[in-house]
This record gives C-alpha cells, sequence and structure tokens, in this order.
C-alpha cells in the first residue's frame, strides 16, 4: 500500500472513532496532531505515545490553554479602545487650555473689540467642534469595548468546556527511543504498518496489517517496557 493510501486509512480509522484513539509511532504531522486535539475535545479518549517532542508538547500546552491566544487578543483590544476613551476624555481639556490661553496671548497683545470677539467666537467654535467629536469617538470605542466584552465572555464559555475535555481525555507520553513503526487503535480496530506518521507526502509503499484490538495494546505495552518513560 503506497503512502498516501496508509494516511488515509489512518485519517478514516481517527476521524471515525467514538470512544478511544491510541497511537504509537515515531513522529506525527500536523494533520494528525489537529485531528487528535479535535477528537479528544470531542469527549473521545485519545492516548498518544511517541518520541516527537515537538508535537507531544503542543498537544499537551494546546490542552491547557485551548483558545486562550484568542481571549488574550480581545482582551488586548479592550484594553487599546479603554486607553482611546481615556485620551479622547482628555483632549476637550487640552483644547480648551490652548484657546483659553491663545486669548490671554491676543489680550496682553492689545487685541480689543472685534478682533478679540471673533478669536472668541473661533475658540468656542474650534472647542465645540472637538468636544463633539471626541465625545462620538468614546461613544464609538464604548460599544466596541461593549461588543468585544460580550464575545470574551462568549468564547470563555464556549471552549471551558473544551478545555475541560480536552486536559480529561487527551494523554501524551513521551518516549525516549525512537520507533520503527506505527500501531493505530480506532474503538475496537487495529493496524499496525511500518509508515511513519509525519509526512503523506512521502512516496514509497509500506506494509500495514490489521490486528486486533488486544494484540495491539500488547505490542505498545511491549514496546514501552524495554526503555524507561519521560514526561515533559
Amino acid at each position: 500500500m503506497d503512502t498516501q493510501e496508509v494516511f488515509d486509512r489512518v485519517g478514516k480509522m481517527i476521524n471515525s472513532a467514538t470512544e478511544i484513539i491510541e497511537i504509537l509511532t515515531d513522529r506525527i504531522n500536523d494533520l494528525i496532531a489537529q485531528d487528535l486535539l479535535r477528537k479528544a475535545g470531542s469527549g473521545i479518549d485519545v492516548n498518544l505515545i511517541t518520541s516527537d517532542l515537538n508535537w507531544a508538547r503542543w498537544l499537551e500546552n494546546r490542552a491547557k490553554s485551548y483558545m486562550k491566544d484568542e481571549e488574550e487578543k480581545i482582551s488586548q483590544e479592550i484594553r487599546e479602545l479603554s486607553e482611546k476613551i481615556e485620551l479622547y476624555s482628555r483632549i476637550p481639556w487640552i483644547v480648551l487650555v490652548i484657546v483659553g490661553a491663545t486669548w490671554i496671548v491676543l489680550l496682553l497683545r492689545g487685541f480689543r473689540g472685534l478682533d478679540i470677539l471673533l478669536s472668541i467666537f473661533i475658540g468656542l467654535g474650534v472647542l465645540y467642534y472637538i468636544t463633539y467629536l471626541s465625545y462620538k469617538r468614546r461613544k464609538s470605542c464604548r460599544e466596541e469595548v461593549a461588543v468585544k466584552v460580550e464575545n470574551k465572555e462568549r468564547i470563555n464559555e464556549e471552549y471551558k468546556g473544551v478545555r475541560e475535555s480536552l486536559i480529561k481525555h487527551l494523554h501524551v507520553v513521551e518516549t525516549d527511543f525512537e520507533i520503527s513503526f506505527s500501531i493505530i487503535i480506532s474503538d475496537s480496530s487495529a493496524i499496525i504498518t511500518s509508515t511513519p506518521l509525519e509526512t503523506e507526502k512521502e512516496k514509497g509503499y509500506h506494509v500495514i496489517t490489521d490486528i486486533s484490538k488486544e494484540d495491539a495494546i500488547k505490542i505498545i505495552n511491549l514496546v514501552l517496557s524495554m526503555q524507561p518513560l519521560k514526561r515533559p
């Protein structure tokens, strides 16, 4: 069986699992890692035994921080909007100080009558425009903050259950030795193959054999007993 056919078979086994997935392999790829994460998040027990430290630790970290980056992104946006609201609140006062200082300078320079009256009207007009514009911007920012706070709460509620499911159902064991074959268990079905589950683009032919779930578990336990395990 060629490499692509092996990966198609493995993908179908992972996606069709309704109770348990157990994989023993040297390396995995992005697609398999994402599939395992998704299945564990849906409540299916996923056990991965691998020497692939990068993906093993990525999966464990994702289990603890699933969608936390999205929440942090929204929190940062809320902080930036809050800073804008504070800035827009200060701008009218800054303009008021500038306009008032301008009036004082004009009076000290001897401006009187229509000239000073005109400067007052212009200053009041500028102050009114800036105050109105600042109010509109603050209102827009507050509305945006309200939407983002609501989205953050929704995301937190929506993905809290997924994180809890990942912590409960996703189990990763790192081995300190390389594995020259792969075993995939999906519910009551199991296969053993010479294919490393790292890249499906590699051309070649590999042996793949259906075995009983009991035999697959025995082989996995035998392999794990050969050398000590280490966890991250």
